[in-house]
């Protein structure tokens, strides 16, 4: 990024059900280290957000123009998506739901993916995915957080940051930054059968998991002021070993064939 009479503008996208909870709590810690670093920080709450789920109408898919895509229904996400467009950096925040983000973060994406991305050129045979907004590269991280799942089992269930990670820098014309897993710190170790029905109750964020999202918020500005990020494209995804074996495989065995 250079740097402007412009502020640089971070954008946290919080997918909680519950405003008040611990990925709210690990947001604002977050936002607290971008602002003292020099950022505007603003949170949008999906959960108060008119966003409709998905018709696959496929209107964005086909647009073949520039700038973000039209979609066939009219609602909060015509507002939300040029805020993201806006934005330097971005972060996704969302409790760990069924080891995956919320329902209200997946029905977002849904909704953005094919109005900020397009199918590109063909790659290794393969449909490729390209942005359609690159005028800018963004910094790009999360937060997730999860209620009984403590820190070292997170391999067990969250599949939601790997997704994101994929995802989202792609999508968005933007770099990784860093990710914070906030697994369960309980007040108490469970004593009983009770206790262990009712886990997700017991536990409360420790200071170094709130001094963790501080520190991305500090990541994710010194980022953005250094001028140095690079957008992930779908050929820097793919180790240069193994697009040569890819090649070769799908020489012999194309991995599409349209129906005649």
């Amino acid at each position: 990024m250079t740097m402007s009479d412009d502020r640089m503008k971070i954008l946290v996208l919080n997918g909680t059900y519950r405003p008040n909870g611990t990925t709210t709590e690990l947001a604002q810690s977050f936002m607290e280290g971008a602002k003292a670093n020099g950022a505007e920080v603003d949170m949008i709450m999906l959960r108060d957000q008119s966003i409709g789920y998905c018709t696959n109408c496929l209107k964005c898919y086909g647009f073949a123009g520039k700038g973000i895509a039209p979609c066939s229904l009219k609602d909060d996400m015509d507002e939300l998506i040029p805020r993201i467009v806006e934005a330097d950096g971005i972060l996704f925040a969302s409790p760990v739901h069924n080891g995956f983000v919320t329902g209200l973060m997946t029905v977002f994406w849904e909704r953005l993916s094919w109005r900020v991305a397009q199918p590109g050129k063909p790659f290794l045979n393969c449909m490729s995915i390209k942005t359609r907004i690159d005028d800018k590269v963004r910094a790009v991280g999360s937060i997730a957080s999860a209620g009984g799942m403590p820190n070292r089992l997170r391999k067990s269930c969250d599949d939601g940051t790997p997704w994101l990670k994929s995802n989202a820098p792609l999508m968005l014309h933007g770099q990784w930054i860093g990710d914070i897993y906030a697994g369960a710190d309980l007040e108490h170790m469970p004593e009983s059968s009770q206790d262990w029905h009712r886990i997700y109750f017991l536990r409360r964020l420790s200071a170094v998991q709130r001094q963790q999202a501080y520190a991305l918020g500090v990541q994710m500005a010194k980022a953005i002021q250094s001028g140095g990020l690079k957008p992930v494209t779908i050929d820097k995804m793919i180790h240069p070993a193994l697009k040569w074996i890819l090649k070769l495989i799908f020489t012999f065995s194309p991995p599409y064939r349209v129906a005649g």
